[in-house]
């Protein structure tokens, strides 16, 4: 990273996620008659989060070789998240705040000292 880039945040994720999804659902935000629900888009992450690269690399199919499904499994990840995203801001969730509240839950019944914040 170059001293001129910022770091890519949750907020700069969403903005540009939401807005793309606008262009493919003209209807994203309208709450009486989406094209999609909320279980399509939660649905739209179980293809990508079964990610057959992982499953592969795990039991040693390196057909492709490793670089090749590292790549693949990068992009499932990828996939995963923007459609995590485009879930909660469907439901008017900041993705940012349901990261950080879960970890620190996590982290206070486990008793570890790790915390995460969101700014203001």
């Amino acid at each position: 990273m170059t001293t001129e880039e910022a770091p890519l945040t949750f907020i700069a994720v969403s903005a540009a996620n939401v807005a793309r999804a606008r262009r493919w659902h003209p209807d994203f935000d309208d709450d009486e008659h989406p094209r999609w629900t909320g279980a399509d888009w939660s649905n739209a992450m179980f293809a990508p989060a079964y990610a057959q690269a992982a499953l592969d690399l795990d039991a040693g199919k390196l057909l492709g070789g490793r670089g090749e499904l590292l790549n693949k499994l990068a992009d499932e990840i990828g996939d995963v998240f923007l459609y995590l995203d485009l879930l909660a801001q469907f439901y008017g969730l900041d993705i940012d705040r349901c990261i950080a509240d879960t970890f620190n839950r996590v982290s206070v019944r486990e008793g570890f000292p790790e915390r995460l914040e969101v700014g203001a």
